[in-house]
This record gives C-alpha cells, sequence and structure tokens, in this order.
C-alpha cells in the first residue's frame, strides 16, 4: 500500500461497521490517494432495483479518509460537508471501483475528491469532500 501504515489503514478500516455491512474493500491506499470498491447487491438498492445514492456518498464519505496522509497518518477527522453528483444509474452486480484523490491538504481542513467507476471506467458518481481536523 505505497510507503503508508498498511497495517494501520486495514485496522482503522476493519473497526468502521458500515462498510463491514456493505461488504466494501480497501484495494490501496497511498500517501494522496486511496481506493475501495464493492460488489452492488441488494442490501444497496434503491425502490428502482439499482444502486441507493445514499450507499455509493456513504462509500465516498469514508474513502476520503485513507489516503495516507490523512486518518492512517493520526489525523483526528471529522466530515464538515459533502456534495455528490450523480450520473448514470448502477445495477445489481456491478463492480462498483470508489477513488479519493487529496486536493488540498491544509493544517486544519482538507479538500478531498472521490470519484466512483463501473469495470469500463464509466464514471458513476464525483463528490468533493471538505474534512476538518479536530486537533489543529
Amino acid at each position: 500500500m505505497g510507503g503508508v501504515d498498511e497495517k494501520r489503514a486495514k485496522e482503522i478500516f476493519a473497526g468502521i461497521g458500515l462498510v463491514k455491512h456493505l461488504g466494501v474493500e480497501l484495494r490501496r491506499v497511498d500517501a494522496d490517494s486511496a481506493e475501495m470498491s464493492f460488489v452492488v447487491a441488494e442490501k444497496h438498492g434503491n425502490y428502482l432495483g439499482g444502486l441507493h445514492g445514499g450507499a455509493i456518498a456513504a462509500v465516498m464519505d469514508t474513502v476520503v479518509f485513507f489516503p495516507g496522509r490523512l486518518l492512517p497518518s493520526g489525523r483526528k477527522l471529522t466530515t464538515e460537508g459533502i456534495e455528490v453528483h450523480f450520473f448514470r444509474p448502477v445495477s445489481m452486480g456491478e463492480r462498483v471501483t470508489v477513488r479519493a484523490q487529496i486536493m488540498r491538504l491544509g493544517r486544519r481542513v482538507c479538500t478531498v475528491e472521490a470519484k466512483a467507476s463501473d469495470p469500463s471506467g464509466k464514471e458513476i458518481a464525483s463528490a468533493v469532500v471538505t474534512l476538518l481536523d479536530l486537533e489543529a
């Protein structure tokens, strides 16, 4: 996991009940980015039989904490705001990959972009998340 404390990242991730419930996997962590994925199942569903927007927003709101210079480094952060845009529906059985990339890393405020895509690389959703450092 590219020069970050892999053990710490995995320990933190393993303690998040929501990702366990949703079946999300931590796939990659490096200093400025992270990646998670999951296969859309009934537990992720909306009333139309596809992926619920709240499920993808929850995964986006999780992956943004995992670039190595953030939560795995020991920073105590909380979400201040998240703006999600949805581009296309996702069907049951599709694998969704969510990637986070630090856009700006300040002493107190961090801005992270999250993008979700399908296996062909088509973008499903995009978000910008503002994180506050609770100890700054």
